[in-house]
């Protein structure tokens, strides 16, 4: 009974304490999570956040029936730039509040003829890269040289004038702490021409989420002369990315198995034992050692700035999966190969046919861990590499980081993007994982 009792208790405090250990090794991803979906001016809060407060949506209404006599071309043209003046100057003089979504909606005779909405992030984007890039939010600035034409088309909009299928919470209008001060400066400081009716406000934890549309069209703004950028935004990058991992499965896969092989089956041991210690002491030169040697012969072979110098480097076997390799071929009974070389089958046809059907385990292994350690590679490719074209995420995500512009929870969010395949690779293959380490033991 009491020894019942006391497997018990040791039974909870494992549970307790790997649950302890979990949610420690959780709280970091958690934390980029909740910073990714963090307005700018709420990363920035002391004591930080660990939830990040719902998405706000405001929504303006102004009237334009003083206006009636104006043409249709003529109320067009004031309302975009009633629209632009309206939705930045909320962004810029709000800059202190979580405001996520700005709705604007111009009104004629109790009828809605124009509606144009922008997240937060999409218009924050139109200041820092796009139509109004570093300039000062101001009346003249907005609708200087027509800017304001380049920035409705981006955001979007809608005119009739015969009225919009378009329609507001009437019973709220006003009912927010927002209209007083937004009524006051779009009339004085921004001189908007229509009759302003107040504002709005709604709060939806949705518009956190689309944060993560905006970071993934950052590319696109920042890199305008780029082509592949322009058309597929991060997917390039991430083009690139799974071309140096398929790379680098295949070669190591292939390479460190047919290098394992002899080693294995046809060198006597002292010598196999020699040669597999030259492979592992390579372990221990450094590569800040060879960096600068092996980048001026990848120079000197034409191979910089393109996809050559990027791959090239996985062609040399990584002693480490040589070794496991090695290891488990050795547990593999010669008399397998014994009867094939009886029966007339060269070593090449016998590694084939025998080695490779037997090996998936540890295949499935190094495939895995060299999937691991190419996603996290970043050096090497931001040596060779200088061209946004060419760029893997690690440096893209590295290269933005660098530009002053970029907020943290932008940095946040795209680090989310790095992170999510190597967990849900990891997810998915955890089976596969735990019998591949299992079953690829060496012998000793």
């Amino acid at each position: 009974m009491a020894k019942n009792i006391s497997e018990k208790r040791l039974k909870i405090i494992a549970y307790f304490l790997s649950t302890i250990f979990l949610l420690i090794i959780i709280f970091p991803l958690f934390y980029i999570v909740s910073l990714s979906l963090q307005d700018d001016s709420e990363i920035y809060s002391y004591p930080p956040r660990l939830i990040p407060r719902e998405g706000t949506s405001i929504s303006i209404v102004m009237d334009y029936s003083k206006l009636e006599n104006q043409s249709e071309d003529e109320l067009k043209d004031t309302l975009l730039k009633d629209s632009t003046l309206a939705m930045y100057s909320t962004i810029y003089e709000l800059n202190r509040e979580t405001i996520s979504e700005v709705k604007f909606y111009g009104t004629m005779d109790g009828k809605t003829v124009f509606y144009s909405r922008a997240h937060g992030l999409m218009l924050r984007l139109q200041l820092q890269f796009g139509t109004y890039t570093k300039a000062r939010v101001s009346s003249k600035v907005l609708l200087a040289n027509g800017k304001y034409l380049e920035s409705a088309e981006a955001l979007g909009y809608s005119f009739d004038i015969n009225g919009l299928d378009r329609v507001y919470d009437t019973m709220e209008l006003g009912k927010n702490s927002y209209s007083g001060q937004m009524g006051e400066y779009l009339k004085t400081t921004y001189n908007t021409e229509g009759d302003f009716k107040g504002t709005i406000a709604a709060y939806n934890s949705i518009l956190l989420l689309e944060n993560y549309k905006y970071y993934y069209l950052t590319p696109v703004y920042m890199y305008k002369n780029i082509p592949s950028i322009q058309k597929y935004s991060f997917f390039a990058f991430m083009f690139n990315t799974v071309i140096t991992l398929v790379f680098a499965i295949v070669c190591e896969v292939v390479i460190c198995s047919i290098t394992a092989y002899p080693l294995s089956k046809l060198l006597s041991k002292k010598t196999s034992d020699k040669v597999l210690l030259y492979f592992l002491v390579t372990l221990m030169i450094p590569f800040v050692c060879i960096m600068i040697p092996q980048l001026i012969l990848v120079k000197s072979w034409g191979m910089y700035n393109n996809y050559g110098g990027m791959l090239i480097t996985w062609l040399y076997p990584y002693p480490f999966y040589i070794y496991l390799f090695k290891g488990f071929f050795d547990r593999i009974p010669n008399a397998y190969f014994d009867a094939a070389r009886m029966d007339g089958s060269g070593e090449l046809n016998t590694f084939l046919k025998i080695c490779i059907p037997m090996s998936k385990p540890i295949i499935t292994l190094i495939a895995l861990q060299t999937f691991v350690g190419a996603w996290g590679d970043f050096f090497w490719y931001f040596l060779v590499a200088n061209k946004p074209e060419l760029w893997t995420l690690n440096v893209a995500i590295y290269t933005i980081s660098k530009t002053s512009q970029v907020r943290q929870n932008m940095m946040m969010g795209l680090s989310v993007v790095t992170i999510l395949p190597v967990l849900i690779i990891t997810a998915v293959f955890s089976k596969q994982i735990k019998t591949s380490i299992m079953s690829s033991g060496i012998k000793g």
